[in-house]
C-alpha cells in the first residue's frame, strides 16, 4: 500500500521570462488537481513544495539585497502563488501548507521528502512530449531514478478523469507492490484495473533457426503463456483485487515489454500506468529511462513509479 498520509506537490512557479508567475502551465495545474484528489481519497495532507533554480551569484543578490530581515520579493511572490494553492485544497477539505527551496529542483525536492517524510511526490506532464520536458527539465527523470518514495507524474489533460489503471508486473519482487498499489488507486479512484505480463520472445528468431519444428515451438509457447498465467493469478489472488468494483482484467502476451504496454495504453484507453523503476544508476539506469520515455511519448497516461524495496537514496540533507 501506498501511504497517501503526506504528499509532496511539486510546482514550477515560472512562466516565460518570469521566474515567479500566477499564470500557471497546464502540467502545474494538473499537477495541484490531482494531488488534491489523491488527498482526499486518502484523507492525506498536502505540502505545495516550489524549488527556485537559480545561480549561486543570484541567491547571494537575494539573500543580502536587504539586511534588515525583510523577506525578498521573489519569496513574497512565490507564497503568494502557494498560498492560493493551499487556499483551494482548504477549500476541497484537505489540509494543506506550502514550502519555498532555493537550489536544483529535484535535488531539493528529495531533501524535503528525506526531511519531512513525505510518502508521495506528485508532478507534472506535458501533453505527448518526452519525459526530459517534465516538471523542471531533467527533474522528472532524476526524481524517477532518486526519489525515495512513489513518484506520481500527472496526465495532461484535466477533464479526463482516471477510468482505467494498468499495472506492469514481471513476477519480481517489486511487481507484488506494484499490484497492491494497482488495487488501492483502482479502488480509490473507482477504476477498472489491467494487469499485464509479458513473456518475452527475444529467443524465438533464434529457436526458429535452429532446426526445431514449428508445432514444438508453439507448444513451448503455450505452456509458457499457461504457466505465465497460472503465476498471475496466484498473486492477485494475494491482494484485495476482487474487492474492485470496476473488475480487474489480466493480459498475459507475447512480445517484448515496450510493444505490448504500448499496445495496451492505446486499447484499453489507459489513464493511470503503474510500474517500478529499477533505481540503478549508469548504462542500466540510461536504458530504463529511456524506455519509459518513449512509453510516455506515445500515451498521455499518468505514470506511478515506484522503487524496489532495497532502494538505497543516494541524496542526503
Amino acid at each position: 500500500m501506498i501511504s497517501l498520509a503526506k504528499i509532496l506537490v511539486g510546482v514550477d512557479l515560472s512562466h516565460a521570462d518570469r521566474l515567479i508567475s500566477h499564470d500557471l502551465s497546464d502540467q502545474c495545474e494538473q499537477a495541484v488537481k490531482k494531488a488534491i484528489e489523491l488527498a482526499k481519497a486518502g484523507d492525506g495532507e498536502l505540502t505545495f513544495f516550489a524549488a527556485i533554480d537559480i545561480s549561486e551569484q543570484a541567491l547571494h543578490l537575494i539573500e543580502t539585497d536587504d539586511d534588515s530581515g525583510k523577506k525578498s520579493t521573489v519569496e513574497v511572490e512565490a507564497e503568494e502563488v502557494l498560498g492560493q494553492f493551499v487556499a483551494r485544497a482548504s477549500e476541497a477539505g484537505v489540509k494543506a501548507g506550502f514550502c519555498i527551496a532555493f537550489g536544483a529542483s529535484w535535488e531539493k525536492t528529495i531533501q524535503e521528502v528525506l526531511k519531512n517524510n513525505h510518502t508521495l511526490v506528485v508532478i507534472g506532464r506535458k501533453s505527448k512530449t518526452t519525459i526530459s520536458n517534465f516538471f523542471f527539465g531533467r527533474t522528472a527523470v532524476k526524481l524517477l531514478r532518486k526519489c525515495p518514495v512513489p513518484v506520481y507524474v500527472a496526465k495532461p489533460d484535466p477533464v479526463r478523469p482516471v477510468e482505467s489503471i494498468l499495472v506492469a508486473d514481471d513476477f519480481a519482487e517489486i511487481g507484488e507492490d506494484l499490484l497492491d498499489a494497482g488495487v488501492q488507486f483502482a479502488k480509490a479512484l473507482d477504476t477498472r484495473l489491467h494487469v499485464v505480463h509479458v513473456v518475452e520472445s527475444g529467443d524465438d528468431y533464434k529457436l526458429a533457426g535452429s532446426g526445431i519444428a514449428r508445432e514444438d515451438l508453439d507448444k513451448l509457447h503455450n505452456e509458457e503463456l499457461e504457466q505465465a498465467n497460472t503465476i498471475a493469478a496466484d498473486r492477485l489472488s494475494r491482494t484485495d483485487a476482487r474487492t474492485i468494483p470496476q473488475g480487474t482484467m489480466v493480459h498475459i502476451e507475447k512480445g517484448t515489454a515496450e510493444k505490448v504496454i504500448s499496445k495496451i495504453l492505446e486499447d484499453e484507453k489507459v489513464d493511470l500506468l503503474i510500474m517500478g523503476t529499477n533505481g540503478r544508476t549508469g548504462f542500466s539506469a540510461m536504458m530504463m529511462g529511456n524506455t519509459a520515455e518513449r512509453l510516455l511519448a506515445e500515451s498521455d497516461c499518468s505514470l506511478l513509479a515506484i522503487k524496489p524495496r532495497d532502494f538505497q537514496c543516494s541524496v542526503k540533507v
